[in-house]
């Protein structure tokens, strides 16, 4: 149910992707408090990017989650996310813009089904 969407102007090594994307994914669930066995991340590397007028390495990451996403949990995610970025990818937290949204279980399906 949660989603966590990464656009990366950056050329992600095969090697590291699959353990990028499995922190990514645990880290977003625990914090926001969902089982990871619904967590979906969906990558899209090499993407051309402009940011404050300079086409240096950044990202745009959305987390989208079944429900509300709190104030605190958005600032805990930025956090956490910044620092796996940097680590990872070697991205300066100030060249990430997040976005997080809230979304009705009856809007959000799984499956044959929705979640509310």
């Amino acid at each position: 149910m949660p989603l966590l969407r990464l656009q990366t102007s950056i050329e992600i090594p095969a090697a590291e992707r699959d353990a990028l994307l499995a922190q990514l994914s645990a880290t977003t669930a625990e914090l926001l408090g969902k089982p990871e066995r619904y967590m979906m991340v969906a990558l899209a590397e090499q993407q051309p990017l402009l940011f404050g007028g300079d086409a240096a390495p950044a990202a745009f990451v959305e987390v989208r989650s079944v429900g509300t996403i709190s104030p605190d949990q958005a600032r805990g995610l930025s956090a956490a996310l910044s620092e796996v970025l940097a680590a990872r990818l070697g991205l300066a937290p100030e060249r990430i813009y997040y976005n997080y949204a809230g979304v009705p279980g009856a809007m959000w399906g799984f499956g044959e089904r929705t979640f509310g």
